[in-house]
């Protein structure tokens, strides 16, 4: 999923630059509205110094620019007789709730430009009050918008802050989840792959002496699921692909090859019987992976821990609303002193009993595994309502 870039108006376009060029147009109304002279025109520099500072990308601080952005714009309006550099002040009020780095900073110019000020006009002017209140009104009010547009665009810079981080956070979420999930698929394929080329390898090893063309067939069995295996590890690792890149990758198996699954490891030695009802081919090919990623790892784990063990896979697509998934498997006629942590007892660190619940639990479904009367028992079910392949409906 791409990511969509985020802006920020609060962000260095509104602070490096907007507000600047906004005082250069208050600089020229207030030369343009005053009375032209050597002092005059000194204090509308002394007002830009702090601007030029910004635009020029040089950080100042909250209190400088208070002063330089502020209290000298003030200075200008009593002494100077310039009502119009009340707008500087404003900007530097507005810069400074903006960046919002220091509070009493921000409230000192936001008193000095809309109380004090707007307060001294009259005063400065020769007026009395009740002749300039409404100009002294107007002043005030455009203080609060301007306080108040600075303050939105902080919180705006802020919000557009979160969204980049959660952004992240999410993106970064979605590429460890793909990652479980190859790592997953990575195991299922080349655990079950190696089991069925050991049982064929070792199957080979005990007839080599007496049967040599049994013995020759065992090992192309095992050359054959190999091949298989490095097929589909090679369809896995091309999920990693960078976008653009192309490349023809075998088919996912799907809920039809689960027979095909239990004739390979029957054929390799492991006593598996498979049975199978209901219509496969209606399952859709996520539910159909994961089915076959179980048996894929059940199978698997009964060689691993019960070699010799009977095992019985039981598929069911007669419920149109699930697809039912069973595997049994007795105990080890042999003990085999293996361990059985990695994939049941889950002490050991294994990913198998772990990769498989989190598979059917991605799909809304359920996994349960453990040992009963007749030795280990997984099941699962598989809700098939929502994972339909898309022509199934429309070919009925």
């Amino acid at each position: 999923m791409d990511q969509v870039t985020l802006r920020s108006w609060g962000g260095t376009f509104a602070t490096g630059l907007a507000f600047p060029l906004a005082a250069l147009v208050a600089a020229v109304l207030v030369l343009a509205t005053t009375p032209l002279s050597a002092g005059a025109a000194a204090g509308v520099v002394a007002c830009l110094v702090p601007w030029a500072i910004v635009a020029g990308d040089v950080r100042i601080g909250p209190w400088p620019m208070a002063f330089a952005g502020v209290v000298v714009p003030g200075v200008l309006v009593v002494a100077g007789h310039a009502p119009g550099g009340t707008f500087l002040a404003l900007l530097g009020m507005g810069w400074l709730a903006a960046t919002g780095e220091s509070v009493g900073a921000e409230i000192t110019a936001t008193v000095i430009a809309v109380v004090v000020l707007p307060v001294l006009i009259p005063i400065v002017e020769g007026a009395s009050w009740s002749e300039e209140r409404e100009v002294t009104g107007f002043f005030a009010t455009g203080g609060l918008i301007a306080w108040c547009l600075g303050r939105v665009l902080r919180r705006e810079r802020q919000l557009t802050t979160a969204l980049r981080e959660a952004q992240t956070h999410l993106h970064d979420a979605a590429a460890a989840q793909e990652r479980q999930r190859i790592a997953r698929d990575v195991h299922d394929v080349v655990g079950h792959s190696l089991t069925v080329m050991l049982l064929n390898v070792a199957g080979a090893q005990r007839v080599l002496s007496k049967n040599p063309a049994a013995a020759a067939e065992a090992l192309e069995r095992a050359e054959q699921v190999g091949r298989s295996s490095l097929q589909n590890v090679r369809a896995i690792v091309g999920l990693l692909r960078a976008p653009g890149e192309h490349g023809t990758d075998p088919p996912q198996p799907r809920a039809t090859d689960i027979a095909a699954l239990a004739q390979t490891a029957a054929t390799a030695g492991l006593p598996v019987r498979a049975e199978v009802t209901g219509d496969l081919t209606a399952v859709g090919p996520y539910a159909g992976l994961a089915a076959y990623r179980l048996v894929q790892e059940s199978l698997s784990n009964a060689e691993h821990h019960a070699p010799g063990a009977d095992v019985i896979v039981r598929v069911s697509a007669d419920d149109a609303d699930n697809l039912a998934i069973s595997v049994r498997n007795g105990p080890a006629p042999v003990p085999s002193g293996r361990s059985s942590r990695n994939g049941r007892g889950g002490t050991g660190g294994g990913t198998g009993l772990d990769g498989m619940r989190q598979r059917l639990a991605a799909l809304g479904g359920t996994f349960s595994a453990g040992p009963d009367d007749d030795g280990w028992l997984v099941e699962a079910s598989i809700p098939l309502q929502h994972l339909r392949p898309a022509n199934t409906e429309a070919g009925r």
